[in-house]
């Protein structure tokens, strides 16, 4: 059994069950695993805001011929080059029905906080993008919405997923590692007097986007989370006293989207000074949102 220490996050899907112990740190980096595979950023154009007058250019360097000129504060949608101060957008010359590629400098556009599972297949009309989208500042509280788009299906939003505190706060967004069907495992945190983080079960389907809540937790608290076969196991105990339960069990079933899990607590009311655990049945908040039809 391999031990990691974490202040950000519970521990990701593993073949294997990872522990946590607590108050110590682990950076993301030591959290990865085969069985969860992070989304840090989406590819393709993506929303971005003008900030400044920049020239449109017909190749990605400034030996490229003036095509026109990008205003500031308009909203585009650009393709952001790695490994490259350039970006790429569709331009449509004075009289001409066909875009072009064009590029301008990156240095004149703000990229959206945006990370997304883009899958684009080819030759048909079923486009499809899973992303997390959204905004923050490290002096004001940030939101973040999970988003399913489907040129066929349609669009469903599920947020805000986070909330209040004046802290330096961040989201993430996984793909587990399932060949069966999607799922996502997305971690919203809150932030206050103290840190809590809550993790989603996130499975887009053709009609709705299905969103699982799983038991919120701190950086103190003991958990884990792993995967076998079509079961995922997510286990917790709590340190810090910042949730309902003491620890809980859960297993759930990413085939058919069924759970089995108990919670075990203390009776706060006891006049026992050693109260034994009581258990109760886990129950998970669910939230389907219906698939609109673009207009």
């Amino acid at each position: 059994m391999s031990r990691f220490n974490c202040s950000a996050f519970v521990g990701v899907c593993s073949l294997l069950l990872f522990s946590f112990a607590p108050n110590t740190v682990a950076s993301w980096e030591d959290l990865k695993s085969d069985a969860l595979i992070e989304i840090k950023e989406a590819s393709g154009f993506l929303p971005a805001i003008v900030q400044s007058n920049v020239n449109i250019r017909s190749k990605p360097s400034t030996d490229g011929k003036k095509l026109g000129l990008l205003q500031g504060g308009k909203s585009i949608r650009a393709e952001f080059l790695t490994d490259s101060d350039w970006a790429r957008i569709n331009f449509r010359g004075d009289g001409s029905y066909a875009s072009q590629d064009a590029y301008v400098h990156k240095s004149a556009l703000i990229k959206q906080v945006y990370k997304a599972d883009i899958n684009y297949e080819m030759n048909s009309n079923n486009s499809t993008v899973f992303a997390m989208s959204g905004w923050h500042y490290s002096y004001l509280p940030g939101s973040y919405f999970l988003s399913y788009q489907s040129n066929k299906y349609g669009i469903a939003t599920f947020g805000p997923i986070d909330g209040s505190g004046y802290a330096a706060i961040g989201s993430y967004l996984y793909k587990v590692d399932y060949d069966k069907r999607d799922v996502y495992l997305a971690t919203g945190h809150d932030s206050g007097n103290r840190t809590y983080y809550t993790p989603y079960l996130a499975f887009p389907t053709e009609k709705e986007l299905v969103v699982y809540q799983l038991p919120t937790f701190t950086s103190n608290d003991s958990n884990s989370l792993s995967i076998d076969g079509d079961t995922l196991i997510y286990e917790g105990k709590s340190y810090s006293s910042c949730c309902d339960y003491e620890k809980f069990e859960l297993r759930f079933n990413l085939a058919d989207l069924s759970y089995e899990g108990s919670e075990y607590y203390y009776d706060r009311d006891s006049e026992n000074e050693n109260p034994p655990l009581e258990r109760g049945k886990l129950q998970l908040y669910l939230k389907k949102i219906p698939m609109e039809k673009s207009r």
